[in-house]
């Protein structure tokens, strides 16, 4: 029993630790992802294929109609604004740690958006030295977040949303047709040129984004429970199928069922926090694979 209690302790301190660790890189992570926006995307005036970019485009309207000085950046607080019925939604749909954790990244960002003041010229002069430089600096900064298990709202939440409710869609094709919007907004208000760097630095902020984040496709989960119906959860929320066996625990003896199954990062996402929610003491592992082989595209049909 004494030794239970101290692998109990030491679990409690394990997680008070990762939990600390977490806070600490998204708070990092959301400073690099803003500064090179105020330091140089903003001065050369492009813009991000994402939410941001969505904002951005609000703020350049607002700053023509209102007359509204360029140093007083309205970049974080519009992003904020855009995020608040999406975090309803992430609240109802998809759970309230993943809210919790995304309210906490958007507000940072809203926070180092406001404080760090808009430099009058580019940081880089180069043009495409700036953008990749940006690109990197950003894309560390998201990757960063979402290897702490956090999101900085947005495509983010409608993908997971979106994946729910249809596994054909999520966060890609979200991201594809932001990324037009933006870039054909671009390409009528601004020479081709605009268009060309935007698109530069988005990409370049996508690559490192993958790089950092580690976990760029696929994955294999395997899932330790005691509950019997996880493999329920995994083909109804995600319509993905998995393989069962029915064991027990070495020192306890009590029955227990393991499950594997191959899903993309996103569905990860989603199926870790349905975990949490209906089986805390579930064992979980995540892995990456660098190829998944059969039908891993194929959905189950409703």
């Amino acid at each position: 029993m004494d030794n239970l209690a101290e692998m109990s302790d030491d679990i409690v301190k394990q997680n008070k630790r990762k939990f600390w660790k977490a806070q600490v890189g998204i708070v990092i992570g959301a400073f690099l992802y803003t500064i090179p926006y105020n330091l140089i995307i903003t001065p050369m005036e492009l813009y991000n294929g994402y939410m941001t970019g969505i904002a951005q485009i609000i703020k350049t309207i607002l700053a023509r109609v209102l007359g509204i000085p360029v140093l007083f950046d309205w970049t974080g607080i519009i992003l904020l604004c855009l995020n608040i019925p999406l975090f309803l939604l992430a609240y109802r749909s998809i759970g309230r740690k993943f809210f919790l954790e995304t309210a906490f990244t958007v507000l940072l960002q809203t926070f180092f958006f406001s404080v760090i003041p808009v430099s009058a010229t580019p940081l880089i002069q180069d043009k495409l030295t700036a953008c990749l430089v940006a690109g990197c600096i950003s894309g560390f900064g998201v990757g960063l977040i979402l290897r702490c298990g956090s999101s900085g709202g947005g495509i983010d939440i409608i993908g997971m949303y979106l994946l729910k409710k249809n596994p054909n869609s999520g966060v890609g094709k979200v991201s594809m047709a932001v990324a037009s919007f933006v870039f054909l907004y671009c390409l009528i208000f601004y020479q081709i040129e605009t268009v060309v760097y935007s698109a530069i630095f988005t990409i370049a902020g996508a690559v490192v984004i993958d790089k950092v984040h580690a976990q760029n496709i696929k994955m294999t989960v395997v899932v330790i429970s005691k509950l019997d119906y996880i493999g329920d959860l995994i083909t109804c929320s995600l319509r993905r199928s998995a393989t069962c066996w029915k064991g027990s625990g070495v020192y306890s003896m009590e029955p227990r069922y393991v499950y594997i199954t191959a899903v993309s990062r996103y569905e990860a996402e989603i199926l870790r926090r349905e975990i949490e929610e209906i089986d805390p003491n579930a064992f979980v592992i995540f892995q990456n694979v660098q190829s998944v082989s059969g039908h891993f595209e194929s959905h189950l049909e409703n």
